[in-house]
Order: C-alpha cells, then sequence, then structure tokens
C-alpha cells in the first residue's frame, strides 16, 4: 500500500462506496457506472483530466459568455471541486480510502448489516437509498448518508433538546414571567402543545416575545454534531467534511428549486 498505511488511512475522511460514486457522477457524468475496480485502476492525471475539463465548464467567470447564473455557476464549481477531492485520497490508494478499506470501517459495515438484519420495526437501521432531493440539516444528511442510524439520529435530537434551556427557564431569568405564572401555564397545556404556544394563548405572553424566547433558546442549543463526536461516531475530520457535503448539496438543491 505505500505510504497509504492503515495507521495513516485511519485518520483520513474515508468516503463509502455511494458517495465515492456519487463525486464520479459529478466529474465524469451520469452514464458512468464505477465499481470498486474502476476507483482502483483509475490514474490520478485521468481524475485530473476530468476535474479540469468539469471545472473548466462551471467556473463562474465563464458565466457571462455562457449566458448562465454566475451564481448557480460557482455552486457547481465547487460540487466539483469537492467530488476532485474527495476522489483523490481514493485513487492514489488505488481504493484503499475507501470506506471498506480499513477494520474501523469494516467494523462499521458489519454493524450495517446487523442491524438490518432485526425486525423491520426495529428503528435501528441504517438507510441505503440515494440522498433525497431536498434542504437536510446535518443530522438527516448523516442519516440518509448511511453515515448513522435512524436510533441515532433521534437520540441525536432528544439529546440537544435537553441541552437547551427551556422557554420558562428563559423567560422567568428575563422576568417576563413569575414561577407562579409558569406553574399556571403548564396546568393550561394542551397535549402536544408547546410552552410558548400555551402562554401566548393563555395571554401570558405575546406573540413576538415567544418568537424572541425561541429564538434565544436555538442560538443556546448545542450543534447536533456535538451528539456524534461525543459519542465517538464521528472524527472531527469526518464530521467537517460532511457539513461541507451536506452544504454543497443544500446550494445545488436551492438552485435546481429556483423559479
Amino acid at each position: 500500500m505505500g505510504k497509504w498505511s492503515r495507521e495513516g488511512l485511519k485518520w483520513m475522511t474515508l468516503l463509502t462506496l455511494t458517495e465515492a460514486k456519487e463525486a464520479c457522477a459529478v466529474l465524469f457524468g451520469p452514464h458512468v457506472k464505477p465499481s470498486l475496480d474502476f476507483f482502483r485502476y483509475l490514474q490520478p492525471s485521468g481524475l485530473k483530466a476530468a476535474y479540469r475539463k468539469k471545472a473548466f465548464e462551471t467556473h463562474p467567470d465563464r458565466a457571462g459568455a455562457r449566458g448562465e447564473d454566475a451564481v448557480k455557476m460557482a455552486a457547481l464549481f465547487e460540487e466539483a471541486t469537492t467530488a476532485y477531492h474527495d476522489l483523490l485520497p481514493v485513487i492514489r490508494s488505488n481504493g484503499a480510502a475507501l470506506s471498506c478499506g480499513t477494520a474501523d470501517s469494516k467494523r462499521k459495515q458489519d454493524a450495517v448489516v446487523s442491524e438490518k438484519r432485526q425486525p423491520k420495526n426495529d428503528l435501528n437501521h441504517f438507510y441505503d437509498g440515494s440522498i433525497p432531493r431536498r434542504n437536510l440539516l446535518i443530522g438527516q444528511y448523516l442519516y440518509y448518508s448511511g453515515m448513522i442510524s435512524w436510533k441515532t439520529l433521534i437520540d441525536a435530537v432528544v439529546w440537544q433538546r435537553r441541552q437547551r434551556p427551556m422557554i420558562g427557564q428563559i423567560a422567568l431569568k428575563w422576568n417576563k414571567l413569575s414561577e407562579r405564572e409558569i406553574q399556571r401555564i403548564l396546568k393550561k397545556r394542551r397535549i402536544g402543545e408547546r410552552f410558548g404556544e400555551c402562554a401566548a394563548r393563555a395571554g401570558f405572553l405575546t406573540r413576538f416575545e415567544v418568537m424572541t424566547l425561541v429564538g434565544w433558546q436555538s442560538r443556546r442549543q448545542c450543534p447536533i454534531g456535538e451528539f456524534f463526536l461525543r459519542q465517538n461516531l464521528l472524527r472531527v475530520r469526518e464530521m467537517e467534511h460532511m457539513v461541507k457535503r451536506q452544504q454543497v448539496h443544500n446550494r445545488r438543491i436551492s438552485f435546481e428549486l429556483r423559479p
């Protein structure tokens, strides 16, 4: 394996075969159907040539000459650049930088197989389809990329909500509500009704005050990515890589949905 030792690969951001195929489609076109052998035998020079061609076609500086939207072309250019940098370690390592190339990723793959053998109503399953063509939050993107199970996503959402301060506590700190008023609101809450909605319905807070409290609460909650790092499900570099891919995905979808 040369310089691509297992110890070195362990600290790389590994691509799944699905992600590698998606990146390949960006540079070579959807008509190309790459296999594991394709990534093993493709040379860096071939990858660079495909990237240069795609970069020339999508560079935003050429938007005026082509009569295209410069912002849209910038997104396509960034997507091509991301695909190139994603695939380069895979090509240089003859496919070893794919997620099937290390013992650590083999453990993840074995976990996926094990989870899929469980009953279909079990929440602890992994998604293996294509990524939905809509804007996704980072937790959703990790799930649809096959990085985490559905149960892990739910656990992460619950954890995040528990980390943020409650609306009642914020209102009490801001002298918007007293402890007695909070207790009265809790008694008036309907099933499934949020605290702020009940407070506004009962006249204890205005709609604007509720919006302000919710906004402050959202800014104080921990990023959901912290959960995956604390649980050792992803490394920092992997998390940063997936966030970048999610942002590129969302920008591309936003342009596709523009009227």
